[in-house]
């Protein structure tokens, strides 16, 4: 499957971030994050997101690609579909994942982000990676119209509600 492509910047120039939906095997590394250094929010919820994400897939309520939550659509307009999106960029050495995105598909065909991450700590020639947030916002924005799903739900920390503001360009 085609990746979703986004562009952050970093160390002064844009660099494209591939998206994917995650693998079982990205999945358990993602829920390492917790471990990480100044990992608070961030690797909190990546291992909320990879408890959820097995608990949908032992239930048989997850896609692990675009063609497989079309599929699951298609047979069941009213199907709860759950899918975790990562993003990586080959030029990010010594990340193998910069964020990802925990998801669900409501009966009313509605997206619902659960858990957007970002890695602690990114960097790239010794300079902040910016961008990642908003590109992973923009990523799913693309994909529910391309679903024709007219509302994307999701709930901010206090941590992350000024993000959300700016990105989504909400007042106070």
């Amino acid at each position: 499957m085609k990746p979703f492509i986004f562009h952050v910047e970093a160390a002064g120039e844009f660099r494209p971030v591939e998206m994917n939906f995650a693998t079982e095997a990205e999945v358990r590394r993602v829920r390492a994050w917790r471990k990480l250094p100044g990992a608070t929010d961030a690797g909190e919820f990546a291992a909320l997101a990879a408890k959820r994400w097995f608990y949908y897939t032992r239930e048989g309520a997850s896609v692990a690609s675009l063609a497989e939550l079309r599929a699951a659509i298609g047979r069941n307009d009213r199907a709860e579909l759950a899918f975790l999106l990562v993003a990586s960029a080959a030029w990010a050495k010594p990340y193998k994942f910069l964020a990802l995105a925990y998801c669900r598909r409501t009966w009313c065909h509605h997206l619902v982000l659960d858990f957007l991450a970002v890695r602690p700590g990114l960097r790239f020639s010794r300079q902040p990676i910016s961008g990642v947030g908003s590109g992973v916002m923009a990523t799913l924005m693309d994909l529910a119209d391309s679903l024709g799903m007219e509302t994307l739900w999701g709930e901010a920390t206090a941590n992350s509600a000024g993000f959300y503001e700016r990105v989504l360009q909400i007042r106070r």
